[in-house]
């Protein structure tokens, strides 16, 4: 099955969305956490969100979603292909597609997404009311395009690079359009949207004396694994290098092996990586924790289809 990822701009002020300086903090933090959340009910859990404008408040609220962050750190008006490079260069190794949205267009339906994932193609634009939308679907195949593109015309001008090879796919789905600049708008939105969304959500752990392995484990492991390093890891994720390493111990005292291997010191300052059991749990665990949450899913479908409660 392929990998997907997804890659979420809440850096600042893109030139080709909106202003982000004009949302309080309140509406940036509202819209970060429910465009995350729509990846993730789509069954997308390796999300990056590159942050720069309200960096440490976005971060803050938002760590325990599992979520990588990387910081855009070109000045203080940060353009949105800064940012969508960020996250592609990050993806595109480990990434068959990669999905990219600004954090101020955060009412799209999963549904919205399966059918973006399912179209075949290089690049899959929506499309609402003869309007191109977010989030854009890039196979990765395209990613060094976008990387190497030298135009002047920034994310818009890199998309259009790709015009000959994009599908524009056809939606009913107006959250693909709507920004967060309108607070009673977005309200009434929100409250229609999280109706229409009401699910299930089961948060999956390992527990031996204690619980010790869940989505942060994970999210720690997966970082590890893919920079080598304990330090960048905990950057990434946004918590501190002492709790990442009282992570990995709590994890390797219960299971009573070691799951992440030291390299000794030098002038690289040594590094991490994943033991070959440490790998092996954390892709028995993912597969779990998808077939739970599947199950979960038709639990709460045989129990609640019926009722008029939500």
């Amino acid at each position: 099955m392929m990998h997907v990822g997804a890659v979420i701009d809440a850096a600042g002020r893109p030139a080709e969305t909106g202003d982000l300086s004009r949302l309080t903090e309140t509406d940036i933090l509202s819209a970060a956490e429910r465009t995350a959340v729509n990846f993730q009910r789509a069954g997308i859990k390796d999300i990056v969100m590159v942050t720069g404008y309200r960096a440490e408040q976005v971060e803050k609220t938002l760590r325990r979603f599992g979520i990588t962050f990387l910081r855009n750190e070109h000045g203080g008006s940060p353009q949105m292909l800064d940012s969508a490079r960020l996250g592609l260069r990050y993806l595109r190794e480990r990434c068959g597609k990669v999905l990219f949205c600004p954090v101020d267009v955060s009412f799209f339906m999963e549904d919205t997404v399966k059918l973006l994932l399912d179209e075949p193609g290089s690049v899959v634009l929506p499309v609402c009311q003869g309007q191109p939308g977010y989030p854009v679907c890039i196979d990765s195949t395209r990613i060094p395009a976008i990387l190497e593109y030298q135009g002047n015309q920034g994310w818009k001008g890199a998309l259009e690079a790709l015009e000959r090879e994009t599908i524009r796919l056809e939606v009913s789905d107006e959250g693909v359009l709507a920004g967060a600049y309108g607070q009673q708008d977005c309200t009434q939105l929100a409250r229609l949207r999280d109706k229409k969304r009401m699910r299930p959500t089961v948060k999956v752990r390992l527990a031996g004396r204690k619980p010790f392995f869940g989505p942060g484990t994970v999210t720690l492991l997966k970082q590890i694994d893919s920079l080598g390093s304990v330090k960048e890891a905990c950057e990434r994720t946004s918590i501190s290098y002492s709790k990442g390493w009282k992570i990995i111990h709590a994890a390797e005292e219960e299971l009573g092996y070691q799951i992440v291997g030291r390299r000794p010191g030098g002038k690289n300052g040594g590094g991490a990586y994943l033991t070959d059991r440490g790998r092996d749990l954390l892709g028995l665990f993912e597969e779990f924790e998808k077939q739970v949450e599947k199950a979960a899913d038709q639990i709460y479908h045989n129990i609640f289809f019926d009722s008029e409660l939500f």
